[in-house]
């Protein structure tokens, strides 16, 4: 092990110990870690090219992940996010020259996630290889069985929807021979126990696909900016526009990447699979680094958010709801009667009690029920990410503190003490004032508490290594 990373470990471990044995939650500079990062919140910038892809509520900067992972990652380091989202953790990874993989429990963001290959901005056959699907698509058109029962058929006229369908089918049968040696599914070895079959250009392509139901929809958001919904035209979108904006969008997107790659040194290895964060299909101990945000506790609804592709490629209402209950932090009811676990640590025990006590209407059915499977699956997957570490590991998780009416949720307290009952090392590596945040949109959540402030934290968990 390095001289640095040994330094590294052991100015970790006093800063732990400091804030352990005196309980500081809003610490100076000199006492975090990862102070001199840049912020987690993406700019403008990174609302654009590969990031516009997908308008990923959740996404964090580029530059934070190129920060943090210049602070404690080295070559040869395996990076895991377990909460990939839009794929910012491993598209820098990439580019720093570290091998990772990403695990998103939605398949319309692993496909987005995993169409960001940097590779496929130099690969030759890719112009050749859209007009080539997108023939094969048109002449399919018409003649396709358009089986989606939902929604989509109340946007969409009966030809437009044989277009999308019909270049869904196309991609989903394609193997892409001419780009196999370029995009042949990873699995790391004996790494993966499983790998889902997706390769970055299958992946690429049904990422394009994606933003062309989007363009061509009238998509469009609420209030909250996860509930997204595509408005039915007054005139018929037609098979034209949809291969015209395919086929524009899948350019474009080969010049995103190229722009994406540029101060890249060399490409490496990455995989996205889609798998829940409380179940890794992944052996003990392969992983150096994780480095990855979960949902915050503040009911945000990912899978709302990405309706309209889900059902694009498959999904009727029935399967819709199983799989958004499934969505760690859904605001939909799944189980009741929640056991309470020691191992969630006195701290969200005790907010469990006073949220489950508040006398605000339905505190103690739908809230305390919501919380409760909150942080039910938060520990499930912080036991998953402890067995998954190597020993002398180290996760970042990038966190947020919000308010139950005038209760403080302390989310970032509450993962390292499930962490150190876990056996990992806690400590606060970086906090800052949140100036936006999803309260906001709220008018009525300054009534039980004015002048609220929030806190983006990252914490760190450090896996010990008894060798050491």
């Amino acid at each position: 092990m390095q001289l640095g990373y040994l330094y590294w470990h052991f100015s970790l471990h006093i800063t732990i110990l400091l804030f352990v044995q005196q309980k500081l939650f809003s610490p100076t500079e000199a006492e975090q870690p990862l102070a001199d990062v840049h912020s987690s919140k993406r700019g403008e910038n990174e609302r654009r090219g590969v990031h516009a892809w997908h308008d990923y509520y959740a996404g964090y900067a580029e530059q934070f992940v190129d920060d943090v992972l210049g602070q404690i990652a080295h070559r040869g380091d395996l990076i895991l996010d377990p909460w990939n989202g839009s794929g910012t953790t491993t598209l820098v990874s990439q580019r720093k020259g570290l091998g990772s993989l990403g695990i998103e429990i939605n398949p319309v963001m692993s496909h987005h996630a995993r169409a960001k290959d940097l590779r496929l901005a130099q690969a030759e056959g890719l112009p050749g290889a859209i007009e080539n699907l997108i023939d094969s698509a048109q002449q399919r058109a018409g003649s396709v069985s358009v089986d989606l029962d939902n929604k989509l058929s109340e946007v969409f006229d009966e030809e437009s929807l044989d277009a999308l369908v019909a270049l869904k089918k196309e991609i989903l049968q394609r193997e892409y021979e001419t780009l196999k040696p370029y995009f042949a599914p990873i699995t790391y070895g004996e790494d993966l126990a499983e790998e889902n079959g997706y390769s970055s250009a299958k992946s690429f392509f049904l990422s394009a696909l994606f933003q062309t139901l989007r363009e061509v929809g009238n998509s469009g958001n609420g209030s909250n900016p996860t509930w997204t919904k595509l408005q039915e035209s007054d005139a018929d979108v037609g098979p034209d526009l949809i291969f015209c904006t395919f086929e524009r969008r899948a350019h474009e997107m080969i010049d995103d990447l190229d722009t994406a790659k540029r101060g890249a040194s060399d490409l490496t290895d990455f995989g996205v699979l889609t798998a829940d964060s409380k179940k890794l299909p992944l052996r003990d101990e392969r992983f150096d680094i994780v480095l990855t945000s979960p949902p915050y506790c503040t009911r945000i609804d990912y899978a709302v958010s990405t309706k309209p592709e889900l059902l694009l490629i498959g999904a009727d209402e029935e399967t819709f709801d199983t799989f958004r209950r499934t969505v760690m932090g859904a605001p939909v009811v799944v189980d009741k009667g929640i056991s309470h676990d020691d191992l969630w640590g006195s701290t969200c025990l005790n907010l469990l009690d006073d949220i489950e006590n508040h006398e605000s209407k339905a505190s103690d059915t739908y809230y305390i029920t919501l919380y409760e499977q909150y942080f039910r699956d938060a520990a499930q997957s912080l036991r998953e990410i402890e067995r998954v570490l190597k020993p002398g590991g180290l996760a970042a998780i990038v966190l947020q503190t919000s308010f139950y009416k005038e209760i403080e949720v302390p989310l970032s307290e509450i993962y390292m003490e499930m962490g150190r009952n876990l056996g990992l090392r806690p400590g606060l590596g970086k906090r800052e004032v949140v100036k936006q945040h999803m309260a906001h949109i709220n008018n009525k959540s300054q009534e039980y508490k004015k002048n609220k402030v929030y806190y983006e934290d990252v914490v760190l968990l450090e896996k010990p290594n008894p060798d050491l």
